[in-house]
């Protein structure tokens, strides 16, 4: 058994080293998503007032067309209509622009993305496809493994006969319950 366990150590010591940042990376988006229900993890609601030159009065269709020329939105624009006599709503894609053509006052609602979250999920959820699709089914793999090695790392007490076996049944045992109780009862 002392040969099998120095491979086990090995593998462990050297597979560990390299799963480290891809565990943190789905540790973090994990927990993110698992609270979706609470929070958007990949993007956040966000307000900016912006100001354009004031439109004169007049005929509607013009004052709409001219606050659009000077508002000038990067996103494309899928609704123009009064909501208001003295508010025009912009809907574009991910933002609404409420402006008022009289003082050139511009409030966008929209979403922004989170930088770190978004990026994180964006490799959690495998969006990404293609390559990266091969690098989590590896990293899977390398969990796996230390999963494996781990195992058979401590002996005695600590091993399998004694809290390690504990553990191991309580790690098996979580999962089974959870479903059996959920899906089942």
């Amino acid at each position: 058994m002392t040969g099998l366990r120095r491979i086990c150590r090995f593998l462990h010591r050297e597979i560990a080293y390299f799963a480290v940042g891809l565990t943190v990376i789905y540790a973090v988006s994990g927990i993110a998503v698992n609270h979706i229900d609470s929070w958007n993890p990949s993007y956040r609601l966000g307000r900016d007032e912006l100001h354009i030159e004031p439109v004169p009065a007049g005929d509607t269709a013009a004052m709409a067309a001219a606050v659009l020329e000077r508002l000038a939105p990067p996103e494309p624009v899928q609704t123009v209509w009064w909501a208001s006599p003295d508010q025009l709503r912009i809907i574009v894609e991910g933002a609404t622009y409420d402006v008022e053509p009289s003082t050139g006052r511009v409030l966008r609602d929209g979403v922004k993305p989170r930088p770190l979250f978004r990026d994180l999920n964006y490799l959690h959820l495998n969006h990404g496809k293609g390559l990266w699709t091969w690098i989590a089914d590896v990293y899977a793999g390398a969990l796996a493994v230390l999963a494996l090695t781990g195992i058979f790392l401590a002996k005695g007490s600590q091993g399998l006969a004694g809290r390690g076996g504990i553990w191991l049944a309580l790690g098996v045992a979580l999962p089974v319950a959870y479903l059996v109780v959920e899906r089942y009862l």
